[in-house]
């Protein structure tokens, strides 16, 4: 996902979309260990979803 769309979802947005990224990280990693996936590049990308968001979480103010 791109910076400037993170950047402009609210907090729970943000929350939601970092416990799908999650589900995601983890289903790609086990796909991963059992050879089935074919991208695995995929995992990286959803790393870097994950820490922008939890990024963007600590900066919001509360």
């Amino acid at each position: 996902m791109d910076w400037a769309e993170l950047k402009n979802k609210g907090e729970s947005e943000l929350k939601e979309l970092l416990a799908q990224t999650r589900r995601e990280l983890h289903e790609s990693r086990t796909l991963a260990r059992a050879r089935q996936l074919k991208q695995v590049h995929k995992i990286g990308e959803l790393k870097k979803t994950a820490a922008r968001i939890n990024m963007l979480l600590c900066k919001k103010p509360l």
